[in-house]
């Protein structure tokens, strides 16, 4: 069975109420239906049948399916067609061509014109650049620098355990660990105004600053605190 539905056909047709109403006036509801329901179908179809009026007028009496039937004109092919739908038919498709065509033409216009266009970009991009700005052949030497500095390695806080190990290695009285890890703990692990990057570092200082001090320790019961007095402490 041949398909007579049109292809690339538009989902919806212009419809223009006040000519309907006026077309349609002496019709009955169901009469009025019944069109609409063959002028739909013929958008989709691009025609209807015999029997596509005879079916969907069915139950309708004879003289409302003539009504129906005498708003579609007989085509030399054997199908009916309602005139006034087919002008908007050929309307549309006016329409959608000459816009298809403005669209095409822009396009064409604009993919001429953009290899010229970038073209003019890049000789004036080139012309701008001093002729003093050629690479160089020997990398710069801060790159160099840049790449030979070891990554950073975040600090983080040293545990109870690691303080004590370190204290004992380094002849740190253990009484003064406590002190140490309260001290930087309270000003945020901090020398100065900078953060704390090495903490035994931190701690050696510490225990050179307590072995210049004369004033004797609470702890140590008068003794000053020295790598020579560790073993009282231990």
């Amino acid at each position: 069975m041949k398909d007579t539905k049109p292809k690339g056909r538009a989902p919806a047709f212009q419809f223009y109420a006040d000519d309907f109403l006026a077309g349609t006036m002496t019709m009955t509801n169901e009469e009025r239906g019944a069109y609409i329901s063959l002028l739909c179908l013929q958008w989709s179809k691009g025609c209807v049948t015999e029997l596509d009026i005879q079916r969907i007028c069915l139950g309708m009496p004879t003289h409302c399916q003539g009504i129906c039937q005498g708003k579609f004109q007989l085509g030399d092919d054997g199908h009916y067609r309602n005139q006034r739908l087919e002008v908007e038919r050929s309307k549309q498709k006016e329409r959608s061509q000459k816009q298809s065509d403005i669209a095409n033409l822009r396009w064409n216009k604009d993919a001429k014109a953009m290899p010229t266009h970038y073209q003019e970009d890049a000789e004036a991009y080139a012309r701008s650049i001093p002729e003093s700005c050629s690479p160089s052949p020997s990398p710069s030497p801060i790159i160099k620098i840049q790449a030979d500095r070891p990554p950073s390695v975040r600090f983080q806080k040293p545990t109870a355990e690691e303080l004590t190990a370190e204290a004992i290695k380094i002849g740190l009285p253990l009484p003064e660990v406590d002190k140490f890890l309260n001290y930087y703990e309270s000003n945020g692990w901090k020398v100065g105004k900078n953060s704390m990057k090495s903490w035994p570092a931190a701690m050696k200082g510490w225990l050179s600053r307590l072995g210049a001090t004369p004033a004797a320790s609470p702890i140590s019961g008068g003794r000053n605190l020295n790598p020579s007095n560790i073993e009282a402490y231990q």
